[in-house]
């Protein structure tokens, strides 16, 4: 096995607790005032200041959850020229439960990052999914982890 992706990938997990923790920050701080039938003329600038912090950190945490699993496949020496082989062996190893799935989120991700919509409804349930979808993030880091600690364990 190649040592140097393995310690690439130890650093891009401890760059994963940071940005969790980030959106773990923003996420809580929106749970508290988000509801989805809310008029966005009604937030404040605070709110508003929020949602958009929690939107750039769910892309961005999903972004370097992309990347460790990438850095997995390239250590196991599985295809990762086209992410949808990465996304495969994820599932083989029980990092995801369906490609689908991740391919959703997503979706969630990219709309996140060219938020153009024209009316309140698109805006409210995009956030709203944002806001259902953060743990299904939080778990796949969790059981990317589980692998890469019983995968690759620190030498003694």
């Amino acid at each position: 096995m190649n040592s140097e992706l393995i310690e690439a990938l130890r650093e891009k997990l401890g760059q994963l607790q940071k940005i969790r923790r980030n959106l773990e920050y923003s996420h809580k701080k929106v749970e508290r005032f988000w509801r989805i039938d809310t008029n966005f003329d009604d937030w404040n600038e605070d709110q508003f200041e929020s949602l958009a912090a929690f939107k750039a950190r769910f892309a961005e945490f999903q972004d370097h959850l992309a990347s460790a699993m990438k850095l997995i496949a390239s250590i196991e020496g599985e295809r990762a020229e086209v992410f949808t082989y990465v996304l495969n062996f994820m599932v083989q190893i029980y990092v995801l439960e369906s490609v689908d799935e991740w391919r959703n989120v997503r979706d969630l991700r990219n709309a996140a990052t060219h938020d153009y919509s024209d009316t309140e409804e698109v805006k409210a349930i995009h956030f709203h999914r944002l806001v259902q979808h953060t743990h299904y993030l939080y778990e796949t880091l969790d059981k990317l982890e589980r692998f890469a600690c019983t995968a690759y364990p620190l030498k003694q």
